[in-house]
């Protein structure tokens, strides 16, 4: 079941990475936050555009009843901007660069040779130490180095209102060690008859539609410190409002649309983690509990344009479509469509 739902989803960029990032806490919990938020950017800003992506492929609504069956995949790609980041000393309480580049590969980059050494001060006034190296980004090993995402949903034409009801759905299922859940709804209301075009190939809506993903990711068996309880929590909010129009020509149909995205978020890294540290001036070591240790909040907003096209094979439809928006998305799918 594990392996089924991160195929559904494609959650395992955030996933693969949990024991690196663990180290970050050596950096003392508000340095860890930065660097955390900073490393894994990109990976969440792609998974929250792509969750606004694949709500539909024509402007064109159902009939009373008519109902469609969708499975969309997208790639939403990482500008070469979002690929490294600057480590800056002076942003950080704790952490000093202490060999490689400044310039840092994050999750969405390439290989890392950068050293960073941690200085924290005890509540007895001496300092620990310890050294740890920036993990290396999985960038290369992604498609055009973008970010996977993917769902199913349901649409459903409403009676009286010519909109369809679009569900996304995933019951929280999982493994022992994952847990994922996903909900969604939106509606498309069809805007063909107010404008006098509904007797046309031409058709216009009007969407809104919204996506909450959750995931419970227990890290403890792989956990490269001692501790209890130890689990990554994520939970996305996304938003997204478009204006679309379709041209059907039957056997093809062309689509496009614009609108507005907005999306959060978060990240917590839970349970107590042992960190090990060697007392400055001495060969002594020092152990440090802490519990509860990262939350981060990642946001990612914009306008957004899309275009597309679509083939019509009876009820079986065949999509894709290109968004340009902060990060460029191609979206494609299949879909069981009954007007």
């Amino acid at each position: 079941m594990k392996k089924l739902i991160l195929l559904l989803i494609l959650f395992a960029p955030f996933l693969g990475k949990s024991q690196d990032i663990e180290q970050f806490l050596l950096a003392g919990t508000e340095d860890a936050s930065k660097l955390t938020e900073k490393y894994v950017n990109p990976v969440s800003k792609g998974f929250m555009y792509g969750l606004n992506n694949g709500w539909y492929s024509t402007a064109r609504t159902h009939k009373k009843l008519g109902f469609d069956i969708t499975l969309v995949a997208n790639l939403a790609q990482v500008p070469s901007s979002d690929e490294v980041f600057q480590f800056v000393e002076s942003d950080y309480s704790n952490i000093t660069l202490v060999s490689g580049s400044s310039e840092i590969q994050t999750l969405m980059g390439g290989e890392n040779n950068t050293t960073l050494a941690a200085r924290i001060e005890t509540d007895m006034g001496d300092f620990k130490l310890t050294n740890f190296t920036m993990p290396d980004g999985i960038g290369d090993d992604l498609p055009m180095n973008a970010v996977p995402s993917a769902t199913l949903q349901v649409g459903i034409g409403i009676p009286g209102i010519n909109s369809d009801l679009k569900v996304r759905y995933l019951p929280k299922v999982g493994s022992s060690d994952l847990e994922v859940g996903m909900f969604g709804i939106g509606l498309q209301k069809s805007l063909s008859k107010m404008l006098k075009i509904d007797k046309t190939p031409v058709d216009i809506s009007a969407l809104i539609a919204y996506t909450q993903l959750t995931a419970e990711y227990d890290i403890q068996e792989d956990s490269g410190l001692n501790g209890s309880g130890q689990m990554m929590e994520f939970k996305t909010n996304a938003y997204t409002f478009q204006a679309i129009a379709s041209v059907n020509l039957k056997l093809i149909e062309f689509y496009g649309a614009v609108g507005y995205n907005t999306a959060k978020m978060d990240v917590d890294i839970k349970g107590s983690y042992e960190l090990e540290y060697t007392l400055e001036g001495t060969n002594a070591s020092v152990t440090e509990t802490v519990v509860d240790p990262v939350s981060v909040d990642f946001d990612a907003s914009g306008v957004r344009a899309t275009l597309g096209t679509r083939l019509n094979l009876g009820f079986f439809k065949i999509f894709g479509d290109y968004t340009i928006q902060e990060y460029n998305t191609i979206t494609g799918g299949i879909a069981f469509s009954f007007r």
